[in-house]
């Protein structure tokens, strides 16, 4: 016998090597070994892009801690603990690259990934490892390139997944309706044809604009309260889009004024407008304060709060917060489009402004994800698709038809992009994150 020996522990460390590289280059990954002196640093990876196959000069240092068959700390079938030494634990916080400890059960084949975070103490150096969230297989491959970022740079460069994503428009396609009516009309501006009507009637119609002795409206006047405020032997009818088609910029101004006054008649039974935000938003049920509006989400029926009142200690209001939109009509080529923007409104008890709702909306937002903002925009779609049809009795509380709506909205499709970008790779990583849906502090 020659006395050399090459030690069980040795065959594993080198095993979960091996392991630890075949599951980074799946990623499509650089993998690298240190070098035998290391004090507490196995291998590095550096990031590549999939789809160039460009290296991008990110690097994570990788400590890896192999073992054949034994169980982990407070292991159960989901999760399990890992204790760092104080001195390993020190020496990862204060490298200059991002570092990872990896966990290989030979017996198993299961590899565990995290990061050492280097906001906390080393009195606090346990870390906790869910076996889904944090398995060192390709779909951590976004995770890695995040943390591989350099924070402290501007502009940094975050890797797309490599899988496909529906991309929504937040826009709808507005059918117009055949006809739009023009007639002559004694009163100069609009304050004096509204100032005329309130005269004639208690709630006169609103879906019309006039300006320098002009009245356009999608109302057939003969048989509306308008003939009362127009010359009647000047009324004329178009099609509409003769008049929506035009290169006129004033006539186009005109146009849009018109389209937003007819969609606010339009939702009067549904949503209230605010000055202050410039949204239309949902008010309280009448006897209720907070409300529900349900709706077929992009997979499913759903529900969502638009009306949620926060309370004090005491139980007195503190705010409510109502779900609301902004819009925006312009035109693309020969077709009108609606642009829709979720937003939000706060009163102080459902109907009387409240006066912190700047700093509650910034708030808010911080909280917000990609897909918090895509579940209000379809709601809104949804809203604005279904006018006409038979309402709801959480919306309007009646079973009375639905008035035949003037405008109607129809959804465009939604294109497939080939890439993706997960919500919690962009935005700012939190131990303990607050949910989209939790209210904003008093």
């Amino acid at each position: 016998m020659n006395g050399k020996t090459i030690t069980q522990s040795q065959i594993t460390g080198e095993h979960g090597v091996a392991l630890v590289k075949d599951r980074i280059n799946a990623m499509g990954y650089l993998f690298g070994e240190y070098c035998r002196t290391e004090a507490g640093i196995d291998a590095f990876a550096e990031i590549r892009n999939a789809a160039t196959g460009t290296p991008m000069a990110k690097i994570i240092a990788i400590q890896i801690k192999t073992t054949d068959s034994a169980r982990y700390t407070a292991e159960t079938d989901t999760e399990f603990e890992y204790l760092c030494r104080e001195e390993d634990f020190n020496y990862w916080r204060d490298a200059n690259v991002p570092v990872i400890v990896v966990l290989v059960r030979i017996c198993d084949r299961t590899v565990f990934w995290k990061q050492i975070p280097r906001e906390i103490s080393a009195t606090d150096r346990r870390l906790r490892f869910n076996k889904v969230d944090d398995d060192l297989s390709p779909p951590a491959a976004d995770k890695l390139a995040q943390i591989a970022v350099d924070e402290t740079r501007p502009g940094i460069w975050i890797p797309p997944a490599q899988i496909e994503e529906p991309v929504l428009f937040n826009a709808l396609r507005v059918v117009l309706p055949r006809k739009i009516y023009i007639a002559e009309t004694q009163h100069v501006h609009g304050r004096a044809v509204r100032k005329a009507l309130l005269e004639i009637c208690d709630f006169p119609p609103a879906e019309w604009v006039a300006r320098n002795g002009r009245l356009i409206t999608f109302l057939n006047i003969d048989s509306s309260p308008l003939r009362h405020v127009v010359d009647a032997g000047s009324i004329e009818d178009f099609d509409t889009a003769e008049f929506a088609l035009t290169d006129d910029q004033d006539d186009e101004y005109q146009f849009i004024e018109l389209l937003n006054r007819t969609l606010s008649r339009q939702l009067d039974d549904t949503l209230h407008w605010s000055r202050a935000a410039q949204a239309l938003y949902f008010p309280p049920e009448p006897g209720r304060l907070d409300r529900h509006f349900s709706y077929f989400s992009t997979k499913k029926e759903t529900k969502r709060a638009v009306v949620q009142s926060k309370r004090k200690a005491n139980g007195d209001i503190a705010y409510v917060r109502h779900s609301g939109f902004r819009h925006r009509f312009w035109r693309n080529d020969d077709e009108w489009l609606i642009a829709i923007e979720p937003a939000y409104v706060f009163t102080r008890d459902g109907f009387r402004p409240d006066g912190f709702a700047g700093e509650r909306i910034s708030k808010l937002k911080r909280l917000e994800t990609n897909a918090t903002v895509r579940g209000q925009f379809v709601m809104w779609q949804r809203l604005l698709t279904s006018l006409g049809e038979e309402p709801q009795m959480d919306l309007l509380q009646t079973a009375a038809p639905a008035r035949v709506p003037i405008l109607r909205f129809e959804a465009l499709e939604a294109l497939v992009s080939p890439v993706s970008l997960k919500d919690d790779l962009w935005m700012q990583r939190d131990e303990t994150p607050q949910s989209a849906e939790e209210e904003l502090p008093l």
